[in-house]
C-alpha cells in the first residue's frame, strides 16, 4: 500500500516549484500519485475458504471438538429467510390484527446485513462501529436512509456512548435478516400510512411472531418437507467429522433444535449413521440458558419423541439428551483427553460463555465471509481502495496549503468530495445500504469487534479446516498499530511465494548455493 514517506519524496519537490500556480502543483501531485497508483502491485489475494486467526490455536492441544447445529453443521440457503419472514409476517396479520396489506410487500432479500442495531425508542435500524459510532449512510428508519442532519438531531451526534443504558438490542444471528426485514416493511408502511405507533409495541410484536415461527414448528415442518430447497448439502462435511475422529478428537453437539429437524437435516447431509461422529448429542439445550442456567438433562426418546421423568446420573455415549446445562455437561460427560474446541455462529450464545467462563477455545462460523471476500478480490475493489489510501493521505499531508490560495482550497475540496464518493461506492459493492458486514469506513464494526473478542479462529464453513493438519497451530497476523511502523506485508509474501517448500534434496541443495549469507 502507498505510504505518506514514499508520496513525500517527489511531493514536497513539486510543491518548491515556486514558478507554478500552487493550485496547479496540487494538480500535478494529484495525476502524478494516480498514475503510480496503478503501477502499484495490489495485495495478494485472499482465499475465501480460509481459516482465519484472532488469537493463537494449536489444534494439536484440542482433544474435544464441539459442535452447534444451525449455521454450523447445517447450512440453510436464503430461502430460510424469505419462509421465516412469511410466517411471521402472516403471524402480525392473523393473530396481531396488523393490517393485510403487509402480506402483499415482498421479502427483500437484499436490504439488510447481520450485526446491526436497533433503535427501539426511535424505530431505527443502525450500524454501529467498534467505538459505538453510527456510521454515516447507514442509519435507517423504515427503508428510507436518514441524513446526517436527522441522525445529529435524534443522537446528538454520531456517538452513542450509553448503548447499554438504550433499548437497542443488536440483531446479531443468522435469523436476524428476516427479523430486520421486518422491522423495516412494517415500519415503513406504518410511516407511509401516518399512523401513531408505539415502538416498543411494535417490537415486542414482531419479536413475537418471529419466536411463534420457530415455537410453532411451522418452519421446522416446512424445512423437512422441502430439504433441497433450504438446506445446503456442504459439501466436504462428511469428510472433515471422518477425518477428526480418525485421528482420535471426540465429538459432541449441543443445539437448541429439537431432535427431529435435526436428524432430518443431518441424514440429508450426511445419511442415516451420522451419530456415529459424535459421542454426546444435546438437544433442546436453549442456549444461552444452557451456558447460565441449572436446568436438568432428560433422557430423550427418538422413538416416542419424548423425554424420560427419570434424574440423568450420568451422560451416556451414543445417547440422546434435551435441555441440561454446562455445569453438569462438564461434571457428566467423560472425554479421554482434555481441551474443547467449540463451534458456533452465534457469537453471544454460541462463543462468549464457553471462552469466557469455561475457557473453552472457541471457532465462529461466518457464512458471509465467503461472499465478502470474493468481493474483495475483485480488481475493481482492490483499485478502488488502493487509490482510496491514496488519495486520503494526499488530503492530510497537504490541507495545510489549501489555506494559502481559494483555487487551492477549492482543488483540496474537490478531492475531499472524490474521497466521500469512493467510500460510498466501496461500501455499495457489499450492500447498498449497509455495506460490509465487519467493517465501516474506518473502523471494524461493533459486531467485528465482538467477534474478534469471542473467537479464536473463524472461517465461513465447518469443512474448510480439512485443508490443516489436526495438529496445525494457527498464528494471528501481526497488524502493525497506529503508532508503529508500517509491516510490508506485500513485500513479505513476496518472500514467501519465491522461497517455497523444499520437497527434495536434489532441490534443497540446489537452493542452498543461492544463498549469500
Amino acid at each position: 500500500m502507498l505510504k505518506g514517506r514514499f508520496l513525500a519524496t517527489y511531493h514536497q519537490r513539486a510543491l518548491l516549484m515556486s514558478d507554478v500556480k500552487l493550485a496547479d502543483r496540487l494538480q500535478y501531485i494529484y495525476k502524478k500519485s494516480k498514475q503510480d497508483c496503478t503501477l502499484l502491485k495490489a495485495a495478494q489475494r485472499v482465499n475465501p475458504r480460509a481459516v482465519f486467526v484472532n488469537n493463537e490455536l494449536d489444534l494439536h492441544k484440542i482433544g474435544v471438538y464441539g459442535f452447534d447445529y444451525d449455521y454450523t453443521l447445517a447450512v440453510y440457503t436464503r430461502d430460510l429467510n424469505e419462509l421465516i419472514f412469511n410466517i411471521a409476517m402472516n403471524n402480525l396479520v392473523q393473530k396481531l390484527k396488523y393490517p393485510a396489506e403487509l402480506l402483499d410487500i415482498p421479502y427483500d432479500v437484499s436490504f439488510s446485513i447481520r450485526g446491526l442495531h436497533y433503535d427501539i425508542d426511535n424505530a431505527c435500524l443502525l450500524k454501529v462501529d467498534a467505538y459505538n459510532q453510527v456510521q454515516k449512510e447507514t442509519a435507517y428508519r423504515g427503508k428510507r436512509g436518514l441524513t446526517e442532519q436527522q441522525i445529529q438531531r435524534i443522537y446528538g451526534g454520531f456517538s452513542i456512548p450509553d448503548m447499554k443504558g438504550r433499548n437497542l438490542p443488536q440483531l446479531v444471528d443468522l435469523f436476524s435478516l428476516p427479523w430486520a426485514g421486518l422491522l423495516a416493511t412494517v415500519v415503513e408502511y406504518l410511516d407511509n400510512k401516518n399512523f401513531v405507533f408505539d415502538p416498543m409495541g411494535l417490537y415486542n410484536d414482531i419479536a413475537a411472531s418471529v419466536q411463534e415461527v420457530h415455537l410453532s414448528g411451522e418452519m421446522y415442518r416446512s424445512v423437512m418437507s422441502n430439504m433441497d430447497k433450504y438446506v445446503h448439502r456442504n459439501a466436504g462435511l462428511g469428510d472433515f467429522l471422518e477425518r477428526v475422529t480418525s485421528h482420535g478428537k471426540e465429538l459432541f453437539i449441543v443445539t437448541n433444535s429439537p431432535f427431529t429437524f435435526m436428524n432430518a437435516g443431518m441424514t440429508y447431509m450426511l445419511g442415516p449413521e451420522w451419530g456415529r461422529f459424535f459421542k454426546y448429542i444435546v438437544v433442546s439445550s436453549k442456549k444461552p440458558g444452557f451456558f447460565q442456567g441449572n436446568s436438568p438433562f432428560r433422557l430423550y426418546n427418538e422413538c416416542t419423541d419424548s423425554v424420560s421423568f427419570e434424574k440423568v446420573e450420568r451422560l451416556e455415549a451414543g445417547k440422546i439428551y434435551s435441555g441440561g446445562n454446562i455445569r453438569e455437561f462438564s461434571s457428566k460427560a467423560f472425554f479421554k483427553r482434555r481441551g474443547v474446541l467449540y463451534f458456533g455462529d452465534h457469537i453471544y450464545s454460541d462463543l462468549a460463555e464457553p471462552m469466557l467462563q469455561l475457557g473453552w477455545r472457541t471457532a465462529a462460523i461466518v457464512p458471509e465471509l465467503a461472499r465478502e471476500i470474493r468481493t474483495q478480490n475483485t480488481d475493481g475493489f482492490r483499485l478502488k481502495v488502493l487509490w482510496l489510501e491514496t488519495l486520503s493521505q494526499l488530503i492530510e499531508q497537504h490541507q495545510k496549503y489549501g489555506k494559502q490560495e481559494i483555487s487551492a482550497e477549492k482543488v483540496i475540496r474537490g478531492w475531499a468530495e472524490e474521497r466521500k464518493r469512493l467510500r460510498l461506492e466501496l461500501k455499495c459493492m457489499f450492500n447498498a445500504q449497509f455495506g460490509s458486514m465487519f467493517r465501516t469506513f474506518h473502523n471494524p464494526t461493533f459486531f467485528c469487534r465482538r467477534l474478534i473478542r469471542l473467537s479464536d479462529i473463524y472461517t465461513s464453513r465447518l469443512p474448510n479446516l480439512i485443508q490443516y493438519d489436526d495438529d496445525h497451530t494457527f498464528f494471528p497476523r501481526r497488524n502493525a498499530l497506529a503508532h508503529e511502523p508500517y509491516l510490508p506485508e506485500p513485500e513479505i509474501v513476496d518472500i514467501l511465494l519465491e522461497n517455497p517448500p523444499v520437497k527434495s534434496d536434489i532441490e534443497f541443495e540446489g537452493r542452498k548455493n543461492e544463498l549469500t549469507l
